[in-house]
């Protein structure tokens, strides 16, 4: 046997450089993440779930809006059009960040603008007995209750703390 290097010529490796700036450029025309079209060279954990973010509100968004505004235009009349909300759900594009989205449900749950049952629903599971009640947090005061708490008595009257 003989050795034989595998050597790749200045202009056959300039080639192979510019192929890698062809994803780019393809992409930037498209409005599109580079991470989209599957390059991965400079993107980490973190790059990826802000790339998702950035597809939705600069790709798709302006998109879905358009199509949402052509749907509301060709089919409903005219006197339809106030009562009727045509809507796209983007929501299944943000679940991959799930720091965010347990964030966003435990902040709506805690103020009271959605139910256990309505959480387990956007999260694909079955509901809860009872889960459809909302609450609020009950340890939230008035800073003039805090620094002159009275407690209030069932007839309306007011007692000075002990």
């Amino acid at each position: 046997m003989q050795f034989q290097p595998v050597t790749v010529s200045p202009s056959d490796a300039q080639l192979l450089e510019t192929r890698e700036f062809n994803v780019i450029d393809i992409c930037r025309f498209f409005g599109v993440s580079p991470v989209k079209a599957f390059d991965l060279s400079k993107s980490s954990y973190s790059t990826v779930e802000a790339t998702q973010l950035a597809f939705l509100t600069d790709t798709i968004a302006p998109l879905l809006e358009k199509i949402e505004l052509e749907f509301k235009r060709k089919l409903y009349k005219p006197s339809e059009r106030d009562s009727i909300d045509v809507k796209f759900n983007s929501a299944a594009l943000l679940k991959a960040d799930k720091t965010s989205q347990a964030s966003f449900y435990s902040t709506m749950f805690q103020i009271g603008v959605i139910s256990p049952n309505e959480i387990r629903k956007e999260l694909d599971l079955p509901a809860l007995p009872n889960g459809d009640h909302t609450f609020v947090q009950v340890n939230t005061m008035t800073l003039d209750n805090a620094i002159n708490p009275k407690k209030p008595i069932e007839d309306g009257t007011k007692i000075k703390p002990q």
